[in-house]
């Protein structure tokens, strides 16, 4: 799980509507993702436009890097697929490759082992274009983020960002 979801995982609590469902995936299983979705209308959203996957790789060079999913054309998009970017020992921030975390530190676990990235790296991804509902889910995350996770996103932050203004531990 990612996206506003998966900070909600990490908190146990809701405090705003989502439209759709953000999930995560390696871009090496991308095959097995559209077999898993077969049935799905699976667009790339890539450069502002959406255009139809066959299931081919996913360049990262061409910022395909999520996918909207719906069960049938003309229904509402339900699934945001990120794709994600690792090697067997990290996650990496496919936006600045230098930010590398163990898989087991970037992905955590709700206590009925539901998977979701970790609460200061879905916020790293937030941060760099925050929407209303991003500031509203840093506002809610941000002071309750433990140590370690607190230093990774205020690190990575600019200087003027305005989460920075935040309350944190």
């Amino acid at each position: 799980m990612t996206g506003g979801r998966a900070l909600e995982l990490h908190l146990g609590r809701s405090w705003r509507g989502h439209d759709d469902t953000d999930l995560s995936f390696c871009r090496t299983q991308a095959a097995e993702v559209r077999k898993l979705l077969a049935s799905w209308d699976i667009q790339v959203a890539a450069a502002g436009e959406l255009t139809p996957w066959d299931g081919s790789t996913l360049s990262a060079d061409t910022h395909q890097n999520n996918l909207w999913c719906r069960r049938q054309p003309g229904e509402p998009w339900c699934l945001d697929l990120t794709v994600s970017d690792g090697d067997d020992a990290d996650w990496i921030f496919r936006r600045d490759p230098t930010v590398r975390v163990p898989w087991a530190v970037a992905v955590l676990k709700t206590r009925d082992g539901v998977p979701y990235l970790s609460p200061e790296l879905q916020l790293l991804f937030k941060a760099r274009d925050p929407r209303p509902k991003d500031h509203e889910d840093a506002a809610e995350v941000i002071p309750v983020l433990d140590l370690d996770q607190a230093t990774l996103l205020r690190r990575r932050l600019p200087a003027d960002h305005p989460w920075l203004a935040l309350p944190w531990r």
